[in-house]
């Protein structure tokens, strides 16, 4: 008896750092930058019958910033955070050719410890882009919208982690005067993005 008594506290002495440990990850506030792969698509359907649809995609790397602040709650992590990103390369058609600007993002995120040190986790949220024509006239607009995404964070430290994520964002449409009636353009763009956060 004596020995198993002994034994359950250094099984718990030993347990108590690696509890506060797992208590202190994903915890507190952080900043950060993001890597990854960015595809806008523009979708103009025309109202005509049948209507026609064209689509014009346009592949680039996404960079940026975020900060924002995670609370643990035993297992549980919730946060907000908010970044800026730009983007290389256009979309460019027959008719138009689009440039993807800067783009505000501020979310809420959920998610769950799936190990001591891995977290995986949902986002949404409130997303601003601004889209610029070049061809065949120049003109720009900032467009709101909304975002949504899961993702993956692993710890590396008690005060680095790395992240990847894939997000979905949608920015409204424009109904456009055309040949038979409006044609309606909508705005959709997918990513996915790596990241690396420095927490303190």
């Amino acid at each position: 008896m004596k020995h198993l008594i002994f034994g359950l506290i250094a099984t718990a002495a030993l347990a108590a750092p690696a509890a506060a440990q797992d208590a202190d990850l994903f915890d507190g506030p952080f900043v950060g930058s993001q890597l990854g792969w960015q595809q806008d698509r523009r979708t103009a359907t025309t109202s005509a019958v049948p209507p026609a649809t064209s689509r014009v995609k346009g592949d680039g790397l996404v960079y940026g910033g975020q900060l924002g602040y995670d609370a643990n709650l035993g297992g549980i992590v919730i946060g907000v955070e908010g970044s800026i990103t730009g983007r290389t390369g256009s979309n460019s058609s027959a008719a138009l050719d689009f440039e993807t600007g800067r783009t505000v993002n501020v979310t809420g995120r959920a998610g769950f410890l799936v190990s001591s040190n891995s977290l995986l986790y949902a986002r949404g949220g409130y997303s601003n882009t601004r889209i610029s024509v070049t061809n065949p006239a120049s003109a720009s607009e900032n467009r709101d919208g909304f975002t949504l995404g899961a993702g993956f964070e692993r710890s590396l430290t008690d005060s680095i982690s790395a992240r990847i994520e894939y997000a979905y964002s949608d920015y409204g449409s424009d109904a456009l005067p055309g040949i038979g009636g409006p044609v309606e353009i909508k705005y959709r763009r997918h990513g996915i993005i790596t990241g690396i956060n420095f927490r303190f």
